[in-house]
C-alpha cells in the first residue's frame, strides 16, 4: 500500500506498512505546490493540478503518460476506472467573449483527446457523474438533467427535464443503473428510478416528499441497493436547533422508503454504510452524542455508548468502526470491533483536521493540514489498536494541504480484529490547541499585579456532582448551598448586618462588609432567609436602596435631581420596613 501528501513544497508517494515512509521508487516527484490531487476509484491512475496544468500518471509504476495545459484549472475529477478526466476551469468572461468560453473539459485519458467542453459557471456542484462501469456519464442543468454514453458527448442519450431540479445522483453500479433526483418544489420531493425508465413519475420505484428541505445528500450501500438521504432545511421551524433541521431517510430499488426515527434530539453528525450493504451507523443527537448501528428496516440493533462524536467511518473490511470527534471538539477516536460490540481503544490525536481508513482496514492516516491549520502540519498513521506507527511533520515554512492513501482493491483482505497490543512510537508532535492563548492586545505586555487570569469555559475547575445533587434542579441545588452558607455564618458567630433604630425608631440595616465604590455600605449583604420568594424580594429591595443611596450621594454633591429621582428617595423608608419585616 502507498499513500500520497500534497501541499505547497509538492506532491510525494511513500510506502505504507511495513516500510511506512519510504519515497516511491519509480514516481518522480512534482516539486511546486500542487492545488488539487485525484484517484481513480480502482487506484489505477493518478491526476494533480500544478505549474499551471493538469498532470496524469498511471500506476502502479507511477508514470507520467500526460500533462494539459489549463492555467485556470481549479477542480479535476478522474472517472472510476480513470478512463476519463474532467477538469472545472474558473469561469471567465472578456471583450473577446462576452458570454464566456466553455470551462467544463471531459477528456478520454487512453486516446488522448478532449470528447467536449461544456458550461459551467458555478463551482458548486460542479462534478458530472459515471457509474462504476464508465458507460454513463451524467450532469445536470437548468430544469434538466442529461445523460450520456460516456464515449460519445455529442449525442444526448437520455434526458429527464424536471423543474427546480436542485441534484441528483447516478448509482456507481456496474450492471443494472439507477438514478435519484431531487426536486425543490412545494413539496419537495425525491424520485428513485431505474434507469433510463424515468420518463412518468409512475414509473420510480420509491418516492419521499418533504414539506421543507432545502438539500438532499445521497449516500449508497456498496451492492447499490439502497439509499440513505440525509435532508436539511436552513432553519428549524421548531426552534430547536441553531443549524437548521435535519432528517434521515431510506430507500430502496425494491420500492421500501421510511425514516429513521432517533432516540435523542439533536443534529445528525455522521452517516455511514457498512460495506455489506446491509446496516449503517449514525452519530446524532446534542453532546454528548450517540452512535447506534441500524439494519435495513431502520430498526436499531446495537448502541455504541454516548461521548464528543461528530464521526463514524466504517473500515473497508467492513469490522472496525471508528467513532471520534473532530474539528470543534477536542480530536480523539474510539476504535470499536462491530461483531463483539466492545471498544477496543480510545486514543487522542491532537489537531487532527482529516482522517481515512487504510484499503485493508487495518491503520488510519490523520492528518493536520492548512488552511485549517497553519501549525504543526503533519501526518501519522495508526495501527487500529491504537499504536501510532509512522509520524512525519513538514518542514518549517512549508504547508501540508492532503494526505490520502493509494485505493487498492487487493489490499481489502478479511482479518480477525484482535485486541493485543501492538508496538508503536511516541509522537513528537507539540500540541498546538493546548498552547496557552494570549490576545494580541496583551502579548508582550506583563502581567498586572494582583490580578488572577480568567478562565475559559474548558478550563472551569468543578467538583464532581453526587448523585442526588445531578437529580437536583437548578433551583433547588442554588437555594440548598444559599441556606448552608446561611447556617455556616451564623455558626461561626459572623455578623452579617445589625440593626439600630434612628430618632423616629424606624430600623436600618447596617451592613459590616465591603461594598463597591460608590455604594453606599448601610445597603451591603443582606442575610437571605433560604425561601425562595423571600429571597426574591429581599434582592429587589436591595437594588432599590443601593439606587436610592446613589441618589442621595449625588444630591449631596450639588446636584439637581428630577422629580421621579426625588420620588424614588421618598420611598426609602418603606422600602426599609418592609425589608426589615422579611429578615426578622
Amino acid at each position: 500500500m502507498q499513500f500520497a501528501v500534497r501541499g505547497s513544497a509538492g506532491l510525494r508517494l511513500l510506502s505504507g506498512p511495513p516500510d511506512f515512509g519510504t519515497p516511491s521508487s519509480t514516481f518522480e516527484e512534482h516539486t511546486g505546490a500542487v492545488n488539487a490531487l485525484r484517484f481513480s476509484t480502482d487506484g489505477k491512475f493518478m491526476a494533480w493540478i500544478g505549474d499551471g496544468g493538469v498532470h496524469v500518471a498511471e500506476g502502479p509504476e507511477w508514470k507520467k503518460i500526460g500533462t494539459l495545459k489549463h492555467p485556470r484549472a481549479k477542480e479535476i475529477l478522474l472517472s472510476p476506472k480513470g478512463s476519463y478526466l474532467a477538469i472545472w476551469d474558473t469561469y471567465v468572461k472578456s471583450k473577446d467573449e462576452p458570454q464566456g468560453s466553455p470551462n467544463l473539459c471531459v477528456y478520454d485519458v487512453k486516446g488522448r483527446k478532449l470528447l467536449k467542453s461544456f458550461y459551467q459557471q458555478s463551482q458548486v456542484d460542479w462534478e458530472p457523474q459515471w457509474t462504476m462501469d464508465e458507460t454513463i456519464f451524467a450532469r445536470r442543468v437548468t430544469n434538466e438533467v442529461h445523460f450520456y454514453q460516456s464515449n460519445e458527448l455529442q449525442t444526448i442519450a437520455e434526458k429527464k427535464i424536471l423543474p427546480k431540479v436542485k441534484s441528483f445522483s447516478l448509482s456507481p453500479s456496474s450492471d443494472i443503473h439507477h438514478v435519484i433526483f431531487f426536486a425543490q418544489k412545494s413539496p419537495a420531493f425525491t424520485h428513485l428510478y431505474r434507469y433510463p425508465n424515468f420518463k412518468n413519475t409512475s414509473d420510480a420505484l420509491a418516492n419521499k416528499s418533504f414539506f421543507k428541505m432545502d438539500t438532499v445528500e445521497v449516500l449508497w450501500n456498496k451492492p447499490t441497493t439502497a439509499a440513505l438521504l440525509l435532508t436539511a432545511a436552513e432553519v428549524d421551524k421548531s426552534g430547536t436547533s441553531y443549524y437548521g433541521e435535519q432528517m434521515l431517510f431510506y430507500l430502496d430499488t425494491k420500492g421500501d422508503s421510511s425514516r429513521v426515527t432517533f432516540s435523542k434530539d439533536g443534529n445528525i453528525h455522521s452517516v455511514a454504510w457498512c460495506p455489506n450493504g446491509q446496516h449503517f451507523f449514525v452519530v446524532y443527537g446534542t453532546i454528548p452524542s450517540k452512535a447506534t448501528m441500524f439494519n435495513r428496516k431502520c430498526d436499531a440493533i446495537a448502541e455504541f455508548g454516548t461521548g464528543a462524536r461528530n464521526t463514524v467511518l466504517i473500515n473497508p473490511v467492513g469490522n472496525i468502526a471508528l467513532i471520534g470527534g473532530f474539528g470543534n471538539i477536542s480530536a480523539r477516536f474510539e476504535m470499536w470491533d462491530i461483531s463483539s460490540r466492545k471498544m477496543i481503544v480510545g486514543q487522542e490525536c491532537p489537531d487532527t483536521t482529516h482522517l481515512v481508513w487504510s484499503p485493508c482496514g487495518k491503520y488510519l492516516l490523520t492528518s493536520t493540514c492548512a488552511p485549517r491549520l497553519r501549525v504543526n502540519n503533519n501526518y501519522r498513521v495508526w495501527h487500529y489498536s491504537g499504536a501510532l506507527m509512522h509520524e512525519m511533520l513538514v518542514e518549517e515554512g512549508s504547508e501540508l494541504h492532503e494526505a490520502v492513501w493509494v485505493p487498492d482493491a487487493e489490499a481489502n483482505v478479511p482479518f480477525e480484529v484482535s485486541t493485543k497490543a501492538v508496538q508503536g512510537i511516541e509522537s513528537q508532535v507539540k500540541t498546538a490547541s493546548k498552547e496557552k492563548y494570549i490576545p494580541p492586545s496583551q502579548r508582550g505586555k506583563k502581567s498586572v499585579a494582583g490580578m488572577a487570569p480568567k478562565k475559559f469555559l474548558s478550563q472551569v475547575d468543578e467538583p464532581p456532582k453526587t448523585l442526588a445533587e445531578q437529580q437536583m434542579s437548578k433551583s433547588t441545588l442554588k437555594n440548598k448551598k444559599k441556606r448552608e452558607a446561611a447556617k455556616k455564618k451564623k455558626e461561626e458567630g459572623t455578623a452579617i448586618s445589625s440593626k439600630t433604630g434612628d430618632e423616629e425608631g424606624n430600623i436600618q440595616v447596617s451592613a459590616s462588609v465591603t461594598t463597591p465604590s460608590g455604594v453606599t455600605p448601610e445597603y451591603g449583604e443582606v442575610e437571605l432567609t433560604g425561601d425562595p420568594e423571600k429571597d426574591k424580594k429581599i434582592k429587589n429591595i436591595k437594588k432599590k436602596l443601593t439606587a436610592i443611596s446613589k441618589l442621595k450621594a449625588e444630591q449631596e454633591s450639588g446636584k439637581v435631581l428630577e422629580k421621579n429621582q426625588l420620588d424614588k428617595i421618598a420611598t426609602e423608608n418603606k422600602l426599609i420596613e418592609e425589608l426589615n419585616g422579611l429578615t426578622i
